[in-house]
C-alpha cells in the first residue's frame, strides 16, 4: 500500500470520527435545549379557623404551601400570634365590663370579633410573599384593622427586608427610602384629594416620609409577561389620615 492510499485512508479514519464526535454532542445539545425543563408546582392550600365559642366570633383564612415547611411554621406563627393577643385583650375587657356593670353586662353580654385574611404576591420557588388583613374588635367604641406581612426567601429560610430588594448598604439607604416616599406621597395625594377633595387634616408627609417603619407592610408583587416588577406598600388606618378615610395602598415599580 503507496503513501497516497494509507493518507486517503487516515483521512476517511478522522472524518468518521468528527462525524460521529458531532452527531453526539448535536443530539445532546438538543436534549438539553430543546428538552422542557422540569418545574416544581406551587401547590397552596387554604386553611380555617372557624370559632364561635363565646364571647367570641373568630373567623380566619391562611394559606400553607406544600413543601415550604419552614414558610408554613412562620404563617402558623403569626395566626396563633394574632388569637392568643386577642383572646387575652377580649377577656380582659369583659371581666372588666363584668365586674364594673354586672346588671348590664347580663342583659347585653359582649361579643369579641377577629377577622383575618390575606393578600398574596409573588409565590414560587424563591420568594413566597403574603399581607395578612387583620380586623379585630376587643372591646371599646370601635375596632381595629391593620396588616401583618410575609415576605419569605425560600432557599435562604428568612424573611425579606425591605433593604434587601433594593440591595442598598446602609450607607445608601437614605437614599433608596427618599425615593418610594416621593413616589408614594405623590400617589397617597391623588388618592386622598379624590376621594376627600383635599388633604386638609391629614398627615402624609409624616406617615409616608423616607423612614423605614413607614414601608413595613409590603408586598412582593410576581412579574409582568414583559418583567416589570412592582411593589406594593399598605398603610393602615391613621398612619397617614383621619380613621375615616381608612388604610390606603400604593403600588410602585420595582
Amino acid at each position: 500500500m503507496n503513501t497516497k492510499k494509507i493518507i486517503i485512508y487516515l483521512l476517511i479514519l478522522i472524518a468518521i470520527i468528527l462525524a460521529g464526535i458531532i452527531f453526539f454532542f448535536n443530539r445532546n445539545f438538543l436534549k438539553t435545549t430543546l428538552a422542557p425543563e422540569k418545574s416544581t408546582t406551587i401547590s397552596l392550600q387554604e386553611k380555617t379557623i372557624t370559632d364561635n365559642t363565646k364571647p367570641f366570633i373568630i373567623e380566619i383564612i391562611y394559606p400553607q404551601i406544600a413543601g415550604f415547611d419552614d414558610f408554613n411554621q412562620k404563617a402558623k406563627s403569626i395566626i396563633d400570634k394574632e388569637i392568643a393577643e386577642f383572646k387575652k385583650s377580649s377577656l380582659e375587657n369583659d371581666n372588666a365590663v363584668k365586674e364594673n356593670d354586672p346588671e348590664s353586662y347580663t342583659k347585653y353580654p359582649r361579643e369579641y370579633a377577629l377577622s383575618i385574611g390575606y393578600n398574596k404576591g409573588q409565590i414560587d420557588n424563591n420568594i413566597v410573599s403574603i399581607v395578612f388583613n387583620v380586623y379585630n374588635y376587643e372591646g371599646g367604641a370601635h375596632g381595629a384593622s391593620y396588616f401583618v406581612p410575609l415576605n419569605y426567601d425560600i432557599k435562604n429560610k428568612k424573611e425579606i427586608a425591605l433593604v434587601d430588594l433594593f440591595g442598598a448598604p446602609s450607607a445608601l439607604q437614605e437614599h433608596y427610602l427618599q425615593k418610594i416616599s416621593d413616589f408614594c406621597i405623590q400617589d397617597l395625594t391623588k388618592q386622598i384629594i379624590a376621594s376627600a377633595g383635599s388633604t386638609e387634616g391629614t398627615w402624609i408627609s409624616d406617615g409616608a416620609g423616607p423612614v423605614a417603619e413607614n414601608f413595613q407592610f409590603f408586598l412582593i408583587n410576581p412579574s409582568t409577561s414583559s418583567g416589570q416588577a412592582t411593589i406594593t406598600f399598605y398603610f393602615p388606618q391613621y398612619q397617614v389620615a383621619y380613621g375615616a378615610a381608612g388604610d390606603f395602598k400604593v403600588t410602585m415599580p420595582r
